[in-house]
């Protein structure tokens, strides 16, 4: 074919694959050396090689691996300990039952163990049963039981600790006893008796099954449906999940909990051990093993960590967005796995289509009719599986159906769809699809949520506890019936502090320039595209036009103007003192809601001044509260990615806190979705957050005024979910495409828990979840839509579609439509004037606006 060898061979397939589908591929090539691994690290997210056995005596005349030279355990590990140096996300693991005894399979996992603790790059364990074939050396070779089998899983179990990834072939597992239909097809109870009892041995992973090709190694065991592996799952109380082929803990996202080099659960001494057996301590060999690594197992080696690696280290990103790298951050959720939505923020809802949630890059396209579809945006093109065919009927591959008898049904026939068939309609078909619940759509999953979920939903409801920050994370990692749990604590929670009642202010948004010095990472507004139904050209506000829009805004029943902009270089602490100024004397009445802490930051330094002194100027000038943005993720390891040059978490809490020490209320808001492992910096975030309010609290107290949530510090709580369209971040290939639907609300809902009773509001970003999905979080813990804003220019700069004007007449049909009463408010959620309210309802349409060239001094 004209390659120069079968590595070439396949890493041109591969790349052909990754270019043209968006399909991640996980390389197996066999037996490759150190630059070849790295070769093919550019076109894949992981690589395999089983490691099968280090029994010298397979390789005898007569044996397993006679006369095959790359299945000599030297060499295999060697490749193994080459993709280690490699940095490559590998798969290994063991065979059972091929000749080998227990002592050699604990040598195998011996030696895979020594060599993760050294590189950390095993991310997970195939422990593999033989299964003969017919018209093979080995076809009356006798097929290990199933109790070897869960032996071997155990013992991986025992020896890797909590955090390795184990994985048995479900469609090879060994029954234990033979049940069936007479013909030698298992039953469907006895394989489902079989996968609960590898479960309850420690694995936690299927492998891979595919919905579209036979197993190709073992095409006389067919992969098995879906729903009748998450039925087996579901009964050991687990949730069948979709995944990458790379895994979470490899994927480099800022802000993890865990990590990936972290092997020190297992005993050195053990580890050498049997590591050692029959061999050399360095390694070579001694005659016996013949299978031990190379080099010793020192502990400083072993308890190495990848946060000491430079990061991403484990994914190839040369070539930015069109990379491997980029592939799966745009494949992946928060969590690392499989993203398997189409829903984004900033979008309406849309029928699916192929790239919609594969590795794809996004193409810009015509925007597509809303859906109005409750769930993760798919539309019915997602059939539920089972509503595939009628009801007790299996799908086979060629489309018949075997009928199930009322109990357990037999698996027989030719082999079948690992999916049954789709109902068919044209232009459309079945896919691996994540509901807005975090799981799996259309397959048996646990009913009831985990005790532990329970338990502390039940300590905030009803004991009042605050969460600790790693219970928020877990919260924040609910699926299934942990996050229909999780939704219905918040909403109840929702009920007791604000009632039915779901409030929002008539306000307009002055965005005074796009111009910044800073160079923030996920920043559309300054940076990106200059389409003309983007950002546009570089600009600034003169002091009489944000003087108009102000009055204007006053005109059309607004209370609140909300002032923000980018950092330019020519503004200093008197800038916005004058922006200030403007809008007060064209409407004295207005609260102004302006000035981020960045913004806060700058103006202060420039003058000298303190930031409670800064802010005191501010205030005396009429400035009536300040949005806590430039928050980002209040995590410094996500910031040195995000906004590197940016305030980072301390002077952010600073000033947040100086401006509560002089008074002035303000908001709070995280952005999520972008470069996080989500639950873990987000809670993070959170208990950042709580704390800070307390301390609010706390010198209110001291000083002898209020102390109550609603009185001081923080009015509410924003969750922003990142804008992933015009995102440099995103567009180099460093970026995932912000949140899922399941995860934009369950952060809505863990918030409410975790904030309370501190900050009493959680809001729904309509200009970015989309007004009927701001909506659906009125029932997640949300009781307030934020503003009507009547311009906004920061997220559609980002590329979202939302966020020109959603009028009072139609913010409250939203919200009643929810089963709740609208209630204009204030920007501290007070009562507006009669007057402003009557206003609001018939506003006459907006002036246009006007701006200035950067060079033109209008803001000087």
């Amino acid at each position: 074919m004209g390659y120069g060898s079968t590595i070439d061979y396949v890493e041109a397939a591969a790349r052909a694959v990754l270019r043209e589908t968006g399909l991640l591929p996980h390389i197996n090539a066999g037996v490759c050396s150190e630059d070849e691994l790295r070769h093919l690290k550019q076109v894949s997210a992981s690589q395999g090689l089983m490691l099968e056995s280090t029994s010298p005596a397979l390789m005898l005349p007569g044996a397993a691996h006679h006369g095959c030279p790359d299945k000599d355990p030297a060499v295999r590990l060697a490749t193994i300990e080459a993709a280690g140096r490699a940095e490559v996300p590998f798969t290994s693991g063991i065979l059972v039952g091929i000749g080998d005894t227990r002592p050699d399979r604990l040598h195998a996992l011996a030696c895979l163990h020594r060599l993760h603790a050294r590189y950390g790059h095993i991310q997970e364990l195939i422990i593999q049963n033989f299964r003969s074939k017919p018209a093979t050396a080995m076809a009356s070779w006798p097929e290990p039981p199933l109790e070897e089998l869960l032996w071997a899983v155990a013992a991986a179990r025992i020896m890797f600790g909590p955090h390795m990834n184990i994985q048995a072939p479900p469609n090879l597992t060994p029954l234990e006893a033979e049940g069936g239909d007479g013909n030698g097809s298992p039953s469907l109870a006895a394989l489902q008796s079989g996968w609960r009892a590898l479960l309850d041995a420690g694995i936690n992973d299927w492998g891979g099954i595919s919905p579209l090709t036979r197993d190709f190694v073992n095409p006389e065991k067919p992969w098995p449906h879906l729903s009748h592996l998450a039925a087996a799952t579901a009964s050991a109380g687990k949730l069948l999940l979709p995944r990458l082929p790379i895994y979470p803990t490899f994927l480099g996202l800022r802000g993890d909990s865990c990590s990936a080099h972290d092997s020190r659960d297992f005993d050195d001494s053990l580890n050498d051990s049997l590591a050692r057996r029959g061999g050399s301590s360095d390694g070579n060999d001694g005659g016996g093993g013949g299978g031990s690594p190379a080099g010793p197992s020192s502990s400083s080696q072993s308890s190495s960590s990848s946060s000491r690696r430079p990061q991403p280290c484990w994914l190839d990103f040369t070539g930015g967005r069109d990379s491997v790298g980029a592939a799966v951050l745009r494949s992946a959720d928060s969590q690392g796995f499989l993203r398997a939505s189409s829903w984004v923020a900033g979008r309406p809802d849309v029928e699916s289509d192929p790239e919609a949630d594969s590795g794809a890059p996004d193409q810009q396209q015509p925007q597509r009719r809303q859906q109005g579809r409750d769930g993760e945006g798919h539309g019915d093109c997602y059939p539920q599986p089972r509503e595939s065919l009628p009801r007790g009927t299996i799908a086979d591959a060629d489309g018949s159906g075997v009928r199930q008898g009322p109990g357990d049904g037999q698996v027989a026939g030719p082999p079948r769809a690992s999916v049954p068939l789709p109902r068919w309609r044209e232009g459309r078909a079945w896919r691996v699809a994540v509901g807005a619940d975090g799981a799996l759509e259309g397959v048996p999953q646990p009913t009831d949520p985990s005790p532990r979920v329970v338990r502390l939903l039940e300590g905030v409801l009803h004991g009042g506890r605050p969460l600790q920050r790693g219970e928020v994370e877990l919260l924040l990692r609910s699926r299934g019936a942990d996050h229909a749990a999780v939704c219905a604590a918040a909403d109840e929670l929702r009920r007791r502090t604000c009632g039915d009642t779901v409030s929002y202010v008539v306000n307009r948004n002055i965005n005074y320039t796009n111009v910044c010095t800073y160079k923030c990472a996920f920043c559309a507004f300054s940076k990106g595209k200059a389409a003309e139904e983007l950002r546009g050209p570089a600009y600034v506000v003169p002091y009489e036009e944000i003087a108009r829009r102000t009055a204007e805004a006053w005109d059309r029943g607004a209370t609140e103007v909300c002032m923000q902009g980018g950092i330019h270089p020519d503004f200093s602490g008197h800038t916005y003192l004058r922006i200030l100024a403007a809008a007060k004397q064209a409407a004295p009445g207005i609260h102004v809601h302006a000035f981020s802490p960045l913004e806060v930051h700058h103006g202060a330094t420039t003058l000298g001044m303190s930031y409670e002194s800064y802010l005191e100027r501010l205030a005396a000038a009429g400035l009536g509260s300040l949005p806590g943005t430039a928050a980002e993720v209040l995590h410094d390891d996500v910031r040195r990615l995000l906004c590197p040059d940016k305030i980072n978490t301390s002077t952010w809490l600073k000033v947040v806190g100086a401006a509560h020490s002089v008074g002035l209320r303000t908001t709070s808001t995280l952005m999520f979705g972008s470069v996080e492992e989500g639950p873990a910096a987000w809670a993070t975030h959170l208990v950042q957050l709580r704390e800070l309010q307390q301390r609010a609290e706390r010198s209110s107290r001291a000083a002898g005024g209020g102390s109550g949530s609603g009185v001081v510090g923080i009015t509410e709580f924003v969750p922003l979910p990142f804008v992933h369209m015009e995102a440099p971040v995103y567009l180099q290939g460093n970026a995932r495409r912000g949140p899922s639907l399941s995860e934009g609300i369950l952060l809505h809902a863990v918030s409410r828990l975790a904030l309370h009773p501190h900050i009493p509001h959680i809001q729904a970003s309509w200009v970015k979840m989309g007004p009927s999905r701001a909506a659906q979080l009125l029932a997640a813990g949300a009781d307030d839509m934020g503003g009507s804003i009547m311009n906004e220019t920061i997220t559609r700069a980002a590329g979202a579609s939302h966020g020109q004007e959603l009028p009072p007449s139609r913010m409250e049909e939203i919200i009643r439509a929810a089963g709740r009463q609208p209630r204009q408010r204030t920007t501290l959620y007070g009562t507006p004037p009669a007057e402003q309210t009557a206003r609001s309802y018939g506003a006459a349409p907006l002036q246009p606006l006007v701006t200035a060239a950067p060079s033109s001094g209008a803001l000087r």
